[in-house]
């Protein structure tokens, strides 16, 4: 049964007083609609779709048109990873937000990477201590304004993806442990930081190209 046949059951369900299907049925076909109607949506435009969930308002920026075309397929194409784990951003569980953030980060870094050298006309910097992800957000944060928190709360949230992936420690004696994260406290931080980054990015990027 393909989600057509599904939507008019539903509404013929609705419609018809002597109705077999229960309301309970009715209430699961309802979830089951909006679910599909989320991965419809999300596949057409997974970059749009991406940010407007995370933020929770609508975009209102052509982004594409800013990125160009090849920065907005790399971001769509991360973004629709984020989706597969998850596509609504609040309910992401902390079980999956390792994983989410990690794809996360790289949607951003499309972003990022273009402010850097097509924005600010500006080569990468390298910084002591620092790979090639984490130099562009202190690079970023050393800008002024919203860019400038957008960059230090990047940052964070990198240095926060890498306590989640090395979590070894190895004691005195040689043998070695896997510490167990705090996937909750991971998962509180993610959702105060990451909408904000969004959403301070969102702000530069209509200061830079206003309609």
């Amino acid at each position: 049964m393909n989600f057509r046949e599904i939507e008019n059951i539903e509404n013929q369900a609705a419609s018809t007083e002597t109705a077999v299907s229960s309301s309970f049925q009715l209430e699961m076909l309802a979830d089951y609609l909006e679910k599909e109607k989320k991965k419809s949506g999300a596949k057409e435009n997974p970059f749009v779709f991406f940010y407007e969930d995370v933020i929770s308002s609508p975009l209102s920026f052509n982004f594409q048109t800013a990125l160009g075309e090849a920065n907005y397929k790399n971001a769509s194409d991360d973004a629709l990873s984020c989706l597969n784990t998850c596509t609504e951003f609040y309910k992401l569980s902390s079980w999956a937000v390792s994983g989410w953030l990690q794809n996360a980060l790289k949607f951003t870094d499309n972003i990022v990477l273009h402010y850097i050298q097509d924005c600010c006309k500006e080569i990468p910097k390298s910084y002591p201590n620092a790979g090639v992800e984490k130099s562009r957000y202190i690079q970023l944060s050393e800008k002024e304004g919203d860019i400038s928190t957008a960059g230090a709360e990047l940052k964070d949230l990198y240095e926060l993806r890498n306590k989640l992936e090395h979590r070894t420690i190895t004691h005195s004696d040689g043998t070695q442990e896997l510490i167990s994260p705090k996937r909750n406290k991971v998962r509180q931080v993610v959702v105060k930081l990451y909408p904000d980054a969004l959403m301070r990015i969102l702000k530069t990027y209509k200061l830079k190209y206003p309609n």
